[in-house]
């Protein structure tokens, strides 16, 4: 009979078959059961395995040797194993070469050394044996029993890859990635991942990893098409399985929309599982999403639970967030004091907005005693790394002298880098410097530059000096109309001075048509706000009845805003209507202590009319009159607010 088979063995690290026994097992079986017939008893166990595989080793079959050592490593005998590869290896085997370089090490079984692992190593992947070429890799890569050679580990690595090692093809695309024994090549390193990942081994635990490193290569378009899409399809693979970087990375992809639909809930989700992994980029990203309310309802005790887990990691981003939240009171009780330690924490580290925001909390005594000098200190880190917040304040600090020695022309040189750089308040601080011609020449064009480039920022203050340049023509050519665009825009945002001149051109018919009930009405949100000019001029139209109805009371309710501001025009018109008796009981001495006022406070002209006016009171006056009135113009301050 043609019966015959095979008890074959495949060793763990070997695709070959170690034939054990090669006996007719029909021929055995069939005699057994016969004798065990004629006895009437059971057929006897077949020989055990193991024993004919000590047979054969102690015979000097290497397969067989390979083999036991194999059992004797796994039954925790490691000395015994190493013996019987021992024998194996010496006799050629490249598996059992391997095995007995991965005991030296290790030191199980021998002693540990590095040197007799790389010999052993080293016999095997002459063989073509694909792990030792990469642990011999491994060792010249670490320099672990043999010069450490970047090199020599790459062409290890590549001769184990092109075998379809996974670990050494993942090895070999960190090397060319990063230029390490061989030429930085991204289109290399990104093949060698790919390789790698499309074997589709996830069981491996460098799989993860691989796909992770394959989708940076398609996310910034190294040594491959960038191609966000491919990138989030690989970062999905490697975040699926745990990988903390790719599924941060993830999450930034859903948060941003970059090769997946935006969606900040899937967003919040990947930098959730990234942060529970100690992610510190993704604490700081969940602390965000939660403090902006993106994806989540908006929750600053979150945030500030998640800012704090990365700035406890060292995350300079994170140290600063938490600095904010207790800056600004979010999340945890408002502390000036929290914020600053936090602030110093990252300035220290040498961050510009932190160094800015650490010389903000000195100059204005936040949290620390108000120190100038100081403050000038951080303020110049900040500055001399860029930070054009940083250099405007350092330009402000030496218009105002508080720290250094005032000096209008450093002060321009700040405000000119910062300006340089689009910061809108140092935009408007050049243009004032400009216009006013303090550390530079007087030079109303170049402040009308500037002043027209914050204004593109949207700044009211920079929108109303543009358009009171317009209005006289300083620096850029008069006209009324462009005047009135900018006079409109700053004061739709609430620019009292812009609501005044804007009251003023629809009085006057000025780049609009002439409406005095329109002019009332900028008038009178100006006059709100405290603006003295406003004031007067709507106590005008009360008393001359333009755009409201004539109203004599309300002119002197106005003109008395006025007045007790220190307006000296206001002081005037209020003198008058107590001299006339419109809209209250006339009163000389009043008259007379209103226009004394408004003579005192002015100049040229103005005074001349002025004191004609006290002059034309006074002549209806006793004596003792006029001293009260003087008396009461002495004693007289202004309100305080006005």
């Amino acid at each position: 009979m043609n019966d015959e088979s095979q008890l074959q063995v495949r060793p763990k690290d070997s695709g070959s078959s170690l034939t054990v026994w090669t006996v007719s097992s029909g021929l055995v079986a069939r005699g057994l059961r016969d004798a065990a017939i004629l006895a009437e008893t059971p057929p006897p166990e077949p020989a055990d395995p193991l024993s004919e595989i000590r047979r054969l080793a102690e015979e000097g079959d290497a397969d067989a040797q390979y083999d036991l050592g194999d059992e004797y490593h796994d039954s925790g005998d490691l000395a015994e194993a190493a013996e019987w590869l021992r024998r194996a290896a010496e006799q050629g085997h490249a598996g059992a070469e391997n095995y007995l370089g991965a005991l030296y090490c290790y030191g199980e079984g021998v002693t540990r050394d590095f040197t007799e692992a790389a010999k052993w190593f080293r016999k095997a992947a002459e063989q073509g044996y694909d792990l030792a070429q990469r642990n011999l890799g491994d060792a010249y890569n670490d320099g672990e029993g043999v010069p450490q050679d970047y090199a020599e580990a790459a062409g290890w690595f590549r001769m184990a890859a092109e075998q379809g090692d996974t670990d050494a093809q993942y090895k070999l695309g960190i090397a060319f990635g990063i230029g390490k024994g061989v030429p930085q090549d991204y289109a290399e390193a990104a093949r060698w991942f790919r390789t790698a990942a499309k074997q589709g081994n996830t069981d491996h635990p460098d799989a993860a990893f691989v796909q992770y490193k394959l989708g940076l290569a398609c996310q910034t378009g190294r040594g491959v098409p960038r191609d966000r899409d491919e990138a989030a399809r690989w970062f999905r693979k490697a975040a699926e399985q745990g990988h903390a970087d790719a599924q941060y990375n993830l999450g930034d992809a859903c948060y941003y929309g970059h090769g997946v639909p935006q969606d900040y809930a899937e967003a919040v989700g990947w930098y959730h599982k990234a942060a529970e992994q100690e992610h510190v980029r993704g604490q700081h990203d969940l602390g965000y999403v939660y403090y902006y309310g993106q994806g989540v309802p908006q929750d600053y005790a979150e945030a500030v639970k998640w800012y704090r887990k990365a700035a406890e990691q060292g995350h300079a981003p994170a140290q600063q967030a938490l600095g904010n939240a207790y800056y600004n009171g979010h999340g945890v009780p408002q502390d000036y004091a929290g914020a600053v330690t936090w602030y110093r924490k990252v300035a220290e580290q040498n961050h510009a907005d932190a160094q800015f925001r650490l010389g903000y909390a000195y100059s204005h005594g936040r949290g620390v005693p108000q120190d100038y000098a100081e403050a000038v200190r951080w303020y110049s880190k900040a500055a001399g790394q860029g930070h054009a917040a940083g250099q405007n304040n350092l330009g402000t600090v030496y218009y105002h002298g508080e720290g250094v020695a005032q000096d209008y022309a450093e002060a321009g040189k700040w405000y000119s880098k910062a300006a340089e750089q689009g910061d809108a308040a140092a935009e408007y601080n050049l243009g004032f410097l400009y216009y006013y011609g303090k550390g530079v020449p007087q030079d109303y064009a170049e402040a009308a530059k500037w002043y027209s480039k914050d204004s593109e920022h949207g700044d009211a203050d920079a929108q109303y000096k543009l358009g009171y340049a317009y209005s006289n023509g300083e620096g850029v050519p008069q006209d009324d109309a462009e005047a009135v665009k900018w006079y409109n825009k700053a004061a739709e945002q609430g620019e009292s001075n812009a609501q005044y001149y804007l009251g003023i051109a629809y009085y006057c018919g000025q780049g609009v048509a002439q409406d005095c009930a329109e002019a009332v009405r900028w008038f009178g949100r100006a006059a709100e706000r405290g603006n003295a000019d406003a004031q007067l001029s709507l106590g005008y139209a009360n008393y001359h009845g333009k755009g409201v109805p004539q109203d004599y009371a309300e002119a002197v309710s106005w003109f008395s805003k006025c007045a007790s501001a220190g307006n000296a025009a206001g002081q005037y018109a209020l003198g008058l209507a107590h001299y006339y008796g419109h809209g209250i009981a006339p009163d000389y001495v009043q008259a007379h202590m209103w226009v004394d006022l408004a003579a005192s406070g002015s100049a040229g002209n103005d005074q001349k009319t002025y004191s004609s006016a006290r002059e034309t009171v006074a002549a209806n006056m006793t004596p003792e009159q006029i001293a009260e009135a003087r008396r009461l113009a002495q004693a007289w301050k202004p309100e305080p607010g006005q």
